[in-house]
């Protein structure tokens, strides 16, 4: 499977930037992270105890501490890098 391409990580990478997301590590205080190569997809559930395919979602990046293994996870909506054409479908969660 392949990876997103070098220019979306550089428009993701620039996009947390420019919202000052450059704290250090949370868990260990490492400054060193890497990109994960792909898109997460949570979906949004009312309720527990069942799994809803096709509902609503939050598309979003994974950030990963290079030392600890740490994840942060980054709502594309809020990063405003949702393509135009698709609409929201979480309301409020995505930016």
């Amino acid at each position: 499977m392949a990876e997103i391409s070098e220019s979306q990580k550089k428009k993701i990478i620039e996009a947390l930037e420019k919202r000052k997301a450059r704290l250090p590590c949370p868990r260990c205080g490492n400054q060193s992270f890497s990109l994960l190569g792909g898109y997460f997809n949570q979906p949004i559930q009312t309720e527990l105890g069942g799994l809803v395919i096709g509902g609503p979602s939050v598309p979003s990046v994974v950030v990963v501490c290079n030392q600890c293994g740490f994840m942060s996870q980054h709502a594309l909506g809020a990063l405003g890098l949702l393509p135009e054409s698709e609409p929201s479908k979480a309301g409020g969660a995505n930016g």
